[in-house]
């Protein structure tokens, strides 16, 4: 190892301590997660093939979740209150003294378990086209798909890479994501992030969103494509329902002139979560006025509908 990895590695250290948790952890655990964490994750295995939230036949590890998938005030509170890892705070150094990790191989057969299931649903998702959540609705993009159903420890990944600044996090969301869509057999001719106001970039700093289709632009080789704009800076969606998210983002989008190259290719729409599809549904409509062929939202968590 040359110098310049040793003084990367001791700035930006990779795969030292789980993600959500900062328990101790093998170098190759799968996502950088402890074997608790992920039993506690729940990878969507069968899903609404319209709207992508579960159906039926989910990998679940003994995980119960009846909680709104909104990012509501008492997430940020009660995560920031724990202290797990938002802060970006070591002063805990306790965990160090721990023995490290020793899930690999667990996690692996965990993981291959999910994989080698996945390719056998296909015929039962042509019997569950549309669910109850998205029978009735109308949707302009042709699919979504999500990748793990919110709960406590899935949330934490996307509540600090969002509120708290670890842009680190979308390194990581983007891999699962990759596999998402490596499981399903699925490319595109771009990648689109749903697109932050310039007001609220400049508050935040970045837009999640973006940082999460960079890596997987990455990981895939599928390009990024800069063409759909933020017209209003919207308030926040979490408390608002489904017909006050629809009014709040009508005409909050509109793609960007000179984005022929768009016309007639398939697109795949990045977003962090899925909570009712009102943003997706929006920009993936101007999306298809303007001449877009085929649009798959691709999103890091959804909510189970059971």
């Amino acid at each position: 190892m040359n110098y310049l990895s040793l003084i990367m590695d001791f700035f930006f250290p990779q795969n030292i301590t789980c993600l959500i948790c900062q328990k101790p952890i093998d170098p190759n655990n799968t996502y950088s997660l402890c074997k608790d964490c992920f039993e506690e994750m729940t990878f969507i295995k069968e899903e609404c093939h319209k709207c992508g939230k579960p159906v039926i036949n989910r990998i679940n590890f003994d995980k119960s979740d009846d909680e709104e998938d909104n990012l509501a005030d008492e997430d940020i509170k009660e995560i920031e209150d724990n202290c797990i890892i938002l802060t970006g705070n070591n002063e805990s150094k306790d965990a160090v003294n721990l023995k490290i990790d020793d899930d690999e191989e667990y996690i692996l057969e965990k993981f291959e378990e999910y994989r080698e299931g996945y390719g056998k649903v296909e015929e039962k998702k042509i019997e569950y086209t549309r669910c109850k959540f998205c029978e009735n609705k109308n949707f302009y993009f042709d699919r979504a798909i999500s990748c793990i159903e919110y709960c406590d420890k899935s949330k934490v990944l996307v509540l600090s890479l969002k509120y708290y600044g670890n842009t680190y996090m979308s390194r990581y969301i983007a891999q699962v994501m990759r596999d998402k869509l490596e499981f399903e057999q699925l490319s595109a001719d771009y990648i689109i992030p749903v697109p932050l106001h310039k007001k609220r970039m400049r508050i935040r700093g970045f837009n999640q969103a973006e940082k999460i289709a960079s890596y997987l632009s990455e990981y895939t080789n599928i390009p990024i494509i800069d063409c759909v704009k933020r017209n209003r800076n919207t308030k926040r969606l979490y408390a608002l329902n489904k017909f006050q998210r629809e009014k709040e983002l009508k005409n909050a989008f509109e793609v960007k002139d000179g984005s022929e190259e768009i016309i007639g290719k398939k697109i795949i729409l990045v977003d962090d979560i899925f909570t009712t599809g009102t943003t997706v549904n929006e920009i993936s409509k101007k999306l298809k006025i303007y001449g877009v062929d085929e649009i798959i939202v691709l999103t890091f968590l959804t909510r189970n509908i059971d």
